[in-house]
């Protein structure tokens, strides 16, 4: 199915407007760790937070989208806070002495490594991108 233009233009705005409008608004700032570091994005449709584990992945999807967002799209210094707040937990917290990624932390940033390596090596990959590669 070929789009038009026109319907391209309000595919576009309508994904922004959701995104901007209702998603990150959803989860930012309420997600910040401002105590441990990192993001709290165990929540339920209301907010309500469920779980304080912090899956590492997620971690670092959140940071990339904050940075991304800030780059990309407006200057907003919540969003560079959030990405400095996920980028400084991923660096401090979530690599094993070996260079390998954990694949999740606790709110008290005690790691669970992961037994399987090719998952840690996955993350790891995606997760130097993000502290590495954007810096």
């Amino acid at each position: 199915m070929a789009y038009t233009k026109n319907e391209l233009t309000q595919l576009k705005d309508f994904y922004r407007d959701q995104l901007l409008t209702d998603t990150v608004p959803f989860w930012f700032p309420r997600s910040f760790d401002s105590v441990h570091g990192g993001f709290l994005l165990m929540r339920d449709a209301d907010g309500t937070l469920l779980d304080d584990d912090k899956a590492v992945w997620v971690q670092g999807r959140a940071t990339w989208m904050l940075a991304t967002l800030y780059n990309t799209v407006e200057k907003k210094k919540e969003w560079l806070d959030g990405a400095r707040l996920g980028y400084e937990f991923l660096n401090t917290h979530c690599f094993d002495t070996d260079g390998q990624m954990f694949f999740t932390c606790n709110a008290m940033e005690a790691p669970f490594a992961s037994e399987d390596i090719f998952l840690r090596n996955i993350l790891c990959n995606c997760c130097r991108f993000v502290c590495q590669g954007h810096r």
